[in-house]
């Protein structure tokens, strides 16, 4: 799955969701060489380095283009209301 991961200050990430159980996510960034952990501890997601990161979006792949993965810019999803 396409994951947005939102880090304090409003830095956006694109990812992509590996595995997933009701505590821990793994994930790859790209340009990154190593994939990243997210734990749920205290009710949050926090990763490995203890930086807070929000979930802003969970989208399955089929419907995302690859070249929007490999874009520095986040893609911007709007939620209906």
């Amino acid at each position: 799955m396409y994951t947005l991961l939102i880090y304090s200050g409003g830095r956006q990430v694109d990812a992509l969701l590996l595995s997933a159980s009701a505590d821990r996510l793994r994930l790859v960034v790209p340009g990154r060489g190593e994939t990243e952990e997210l734990q749920w501890i205290e009710d949050r997601w926090v990763s490995e380095s203890g930086a807070v990161v929000e979930l802003g979006a969970l989208i399955a792949v089929s419907t995302v283009r690859a070249s929007i993965l490999r874009r520095e810019e986040p893609m911007l999803v709007c939620a209906a209301s």
